[in-house]
């Protein structure tokens, strides 16, 4: 059965490319454009979340919640922002963020998404590299 990873971004052109890199690395993608995160988490319990901290509301609420609710506090949350600063990491990791990545996401993106949503051994990380070598050649 495939990892899902819950993506939470206001933007629905990234959160799908998010979701179709997800799906090239072997992920099963639950999308969310509109805030709805804690729900979704809630109902679904994804391996991990991928959290937009600049959305309709507040992703720093929305990382402190998920981290306060018992139904959803022990998901790996990943933030996601286009805000450099280390004041925000430092804050997100502090409320309980395991990992805070820059946008615009780079090529090690999907690979962290494997090590923090469990994906076991390395040949699992060789299918995800071909998977998304064709993924590539594809667009």
């Amino acid at each position: 059965m495939p990892r899902s990873i819950l993506i939470s971004d206001d933007d629905a052109p990234l959160t799908k490319a998010i979701a179709r890199l997800a799906r090239c690395g072997g992920f099963l993608p639950i999308t969310d454009t509109h805030s709805k995160v804690v729900e979704l988490a809630e109902e679904h319990h994804p391996n991990l979340i991928v959290l937009d901290i600049e959305q309709k509301v507040d992703g720093r609420k929305l990382l402190g919640t998920l981290k306060m609710n018992l139904l959803t506090s022990d998901i790996p949350v990943i933030v996601l922002t286009g805000n450099p600063h280390k004041a925000l990491e430092r804050f997100c990791r502090a409320i309980g963020a395991c990992d805070f990545m820059q946008k615009p996401i780079g090529p090690s993106f999907i690979k962290r998404l494997g090590e923090l949503a469990g994906v076991p051994g390395e040949q699992q990380l060789l299918e995800q590299t071909a998977r998304l070598r064709d993924f590539d050649s594809e667009n």
